[in-house]
C-alpha cells in the first residue's frame, strides 16, 4: 500500500480535495444535527418542566381537598362514640382543620396541652374545660418520619365520673385515660392510612389520564422518596424498588436528568416531585420521540446528497488544477532521467514564467554546471588516485611499525610495574629479618647456643625467601604468557600423593597428616614436580590455618578425573572470601590470621599448574569448621 509521500501530485490533489469535501459536509451535518437535536430536546424539556409543574398543583389540591372532606367525615362518626365529648384535628400551627362542631374548623385551639405536645412531640392528657364544660381530654402527635404534622385531641364527658364515689372516680380516671389513648393512636392510624390511600389513588387516576390523553407522552413514573414506585402506566411496576439511574440522579440532589433510549425511540425526564418546598418523590415522564429521530434521518439523508454533491465536484476541480502542474513535470522528469543515465547533454523545454518555467530553467543550469564540473574532476582524479594508493601504502607500513612497537613498550612497562610492585611488598619482610639477625652476630659478642638460634632463624626466613623468590618468579612467567616447560609423563597418583606426604613425617606438625586412596587409581599424564609443588602448597596451608585435628589427603576417581584433595580441621573461610580465594596476594583478614606469614600467590600458582594440565580446582569451605581444596588431573589414555 502505497504512503502519501509515494503517491502523485494528481492523487494528493485529489486526496486533499476529496477529504476537505468530506470534513466540509461532516461538520455541516454536525452543526445541522446538534442543532436539531438541541432545539427538540429543549421542547421536550419544557414541556416535562410544564408537566411536572402541573402535577405538582394537581396533586396538592385535589389532596387538600380529599383531606378535608375525609377528615371531617371521620371525626363526626367518631363523635357518637358513648361518652365522647368531641374530637378536634389540629395543625402544627395550633389551627383546628377538623372538628366535632364544625363552627370550630379554621379557630386556634383553646387548649393548653396543645402547644405543649406539639412543641414536646408527646402524649400528653388532664381535665380541661370545653365550651363551659369540665372534660377529661387527650392529645396525641401525629407524626410522620419524626416530623410533627399535628395533633389529635380526643374529648370524655366528666357527668358519669361526677357522679360516683372517689373509689369508682378513680377506676373511671383510669379507664378515660386508657381509652383516650387508644382511642387517639387508633385515630391518628386510621388519618395516616387514610391520606396514604386517597393520595395513591388520585396519583394513580392523574398518570393514567396523562397518558391516555396524551400523543407525546408514552410513559409516567411516580416514585416516593425511598424509591418504590407508586403510580406508573404500568401497573405491573407499582410497588416495585426503581432500580433507575435518572431516579438516583435526582435522589442525590440532580434538577433534572434526561436521556434518550434509541431502540424505544423515547426521550425520558426526571425531575424532583416536591409539595410545600419539602421533597415527596421523583417524576419520570418518558416522550415519544419518533419525529425527533425522522427528523434526523431527513437531516442525515440530506447531509450525505450535500457531501456526495461536494466530493464530485471536488474531483473535477482536481483534474483541472492538477494538469498544468504535471505535465511540464513529466517533462522534467524524462529529462532528469537521462542526466541520471550519464547523458549530460539533456536540456528541459521552457514553456512558460510560472514556478515550472523557474525551476526548468533551473535545473538547465544545474546540468551545465554538473558538465563542467565532470570534466573537471576526470582530469584531477587521474593524478589523485595515484597520489592515494601511494601515501595509503606508506601510512599502513608505518602503522603497523607504531603499533609493534608500542605493544612491545605496554607489555615491557606493565611487566616492569608487576615485578617491582611484588618486589618490594614482599621481599621487605624476610630481607629486614635477616639483616637485624646478621647484623647483631656481626656487631655483638653472643653465646654459641644464642649463634645457633639466630643462624636457625637466618635459615628459616632465606628459606622463605626462596620460596617467595620462587613464587614471583612462577607468577612472572604466568604474567608474561611463558610456558613453565612441562615435562609430562604417565604418572601413578597414589605414588605422586604417598611421596609428598611423606615429606612431612619428619617434621614436627604438632598433628598428623592422613592419607586415604582408592585402589588400583588410573594413571594420569603430568608433571611430578609441579604437581608435588600445588600439593605441598595446599598441605602447608592446612597446617598454617589449623590449631588441631588430622589433615587428610585423599585420592580418588570422579567422572573421568583423578581427584586429589587435602582436608583440614582449621579457621576455615567465609562464603564472602571464596570467590577471590585465587587472586594473586589475596588473604583472609582476622584476627586468627594476622599472625600467619604468606605471601598469598601459592593458590594462584597451584590453580595455573593444574589448569595447564587440562585439570580443575576446587575449594570447599565453612568459617570455624575447616577447609577441603581439591584439585582433579585427567585420566592418561594410550
Amino acid at each position: 500500500m502505497l504512503s502519501m509521500k509515494d503517491m502523485g501530485i494528481r492523487t494528493k490533489v485529489i486526496a486533499s480535495m476529496f477529504v476537505l469535501l468530506v470534513f466540509i459536509g461532516l461538520l455541516s451535518f454536525w452543526v445541522s444535527y446538534m442543532h436539531e437535536k438541541k432545539s427538540l430536546l429543549t421542547n421536550m424539556q419544557s414541556n416535562a418542566s410544564i408537566l411536572n409543574r402541573a402535577l405538582i398543583v394537581s396533586l396538592t389540591s385535589r389532596k387538600s381537598i380529599g383531606e378535608k372532606v375525609n377528615l371531617q367525615t371521620l371525626v363526626e362518626e367518631l363523635s357518637l362514640t358513648e361518652g365522647v365529648f368531641g374530637v378536634w384535628v389540629i395543625d402544627n400551627s395550633g389551627r383546628i382543620t377538623s372538628a366535632t362542631f364544625r363552627e370550630q374548623v379554621g379557630e386556634v385551639a383553646s387548649s393548653r396541652m396543645v402547644p405543649e405536645c406539639i412543641q414536646e412531640g408527646y402524649y400528653i392528657s388532664g381535665f380541661d374545660s370545653k365550651m363551659g364544660e369540665e372534660v377529661y381530654a387527650a392529645v396525641y402527635p401525629l407524626k410522620k418520619e419524626d416530623q410533627i404534622l399535628g395533633v389529635l385531641e380526643v374529648a370524655f364527658e366528666l357527668r358519669e365520673y361526677l357522679r360516683a364515689t372517689p373509689k369508682d372516680q378513680t377506676h373511671l380516671l383510669e379507664q378515660m385515660k386508657r381509652d383516650s389513648r387508644i382511642m387517639a393512636e387508633s385515630l391518628s392510624y386510621s388519618i395516616k392510612n387514610m391520606r396514604d390511600v386517597n393520595e395513591l389513588i388520585h396519583i394513580q387516576r392523574l398518570v393514567d389520564r396523562l397518558t391516555t390523553e396524551s400523543k407525546i407522552i408514552s410513559q409516567i413514573m411516580i416514585v416516593d422518596d425511598d424509591t418504590r414506585i407508586i403510580a406508573a402506566n404500568d401497573l405491573n411496576r407499582v410497588g416495585m424498588i426503581a432500580d433507575d439511574k435518572g431516579v438516583r440522579a435526582i435522589m442525590d440532589g440532580a434538577g433534572i436528568y434526561t436521556r434518550l433510549f434509541p431502540r424505544q425511540k423515547m426521550y425520558m425526564v426526571d425531575m424532583p416531585l416536591r409539595i410545600g418546598g419539602e421533597f415527596e418523590g421523583v417524576v419520570s415522564v418518558g416522550y415519544d420521540a419518533t419525529d425527533y429521530y425522522t427528523h434526523l434521518s431527513e437531516i442525515f439523508q440530506f447531509g450525505l446528497l450535500i457531501s456526495g454533491m461536494g466530493i464530485l465536484l471536488g474531483i473535477v476541480l482536481s483534474f483541472q488544477v492538477s494538469n498544468p502542474i504535471i505535465k511540464p513535470l513529466r517533462r522534467l522528469t524524462e529529462v532528469t532521467k537521462g542526466l541520471a543515465s550519464g547523458d549530460l547533454s539533456k536540456r528541459a523545454t521552457v514553456g512558460s514564467r510560472d514556478e515550472v518555467g523557474v525551476l526548468s530553467r533551473a535545473f538547465n543550469q544545474m546540468a551545465l554546471d554538473l558538465a563542467r564540473s565532470k570534466e573537471e574532476i576526470d582530469q584531477y582524479s587521474k593524478t589523485l588516485e595515484q597520489k592515494v594508493r601511494r601515501r595509503t601504502r606508506e601510512l599502513e607500513i608505518s602503522n603497523q611499525e607504531l603499533r609493534s612497537i608500542q605493544n612491545e613498550l605496554m607489555e615491557a612497562n606493565m611487566v616492569k610495574s608487576e615485578f617491582m610492585s611484588i618486589a618490594s611488598h614482599e621481599l621487605r619482610t624476610p630481607l629486614t629479618t635477616l639483616l637485624g639477625y646478621s647484623e647483631l652476630m656481626l656487631t655483638r659478642p653472643l653465646t654459641k647456643d644464642q649463634k645457633k638460634e639466630f643462624l636457625g632463624f637466618i635459615n628459616e626466613e632465606s628459606i622463605r625467601l626462596s620460596k617467595i623468590v620462587d613464587d614471583l618468579l612462577d607468577v612472572s612467567r604466568i604474567e608474561s604468557q611463558k610456558d613453565f616447560g612441562f615435562e609430562k609423563k604417565p604418572t601413578q597418583p597414589a605414588e605422586l600423593l604417598a611421596k609428598n606426604v611423606r615429606f612431612y613425617s619428619g617434621a614436627d606438625i604438632g598433628r598428623r597428616i592422613v592419607t586415604e586412596m582408592e585402589e588400583n587409581l588410573p594413571l594420569v599424564n603430568v608433571d611430578a614436580e609441579k604437581i608435588g609443588q600445588v600439593l605441598k602448597n595446599l598441605v602447608d596451608n592446612s597446617i598454617k590455618y589449623s590449631i588441631a585435628g588430622d589433615i587428610v589427603c585423599r585420592a580418588f576417581v570422579r567422572l573421568d578425573m583423578v581427584w586429589i584433595s587435602v582436608q583440614d580441621q582449621g579457621i576455615g573461610m567465609s562464603q564472602q572470601d571464596l570467590p577471590r580465594i585465587f587472586d594473586k596476594f589475596f588473604r583472609v583478614e582476622g584476627e586468627e590470621t594476622a599472625h600467619i606469614s604468606g605471601t598469598g600467590l601459592g593458590l594462584s600458582i597451584a590453580k595455573y599448574i593444574v589448569e595447564s594440565h587440562n585439570g580443575r580446582i576446587d575449594v570447599e569451605s565453612q568459617a570455624g569448621k575447616g577447609t577441603t581444596v581439591s584439585f582433579g588431573l585427567p585420566i592418561w589414555k594410550d
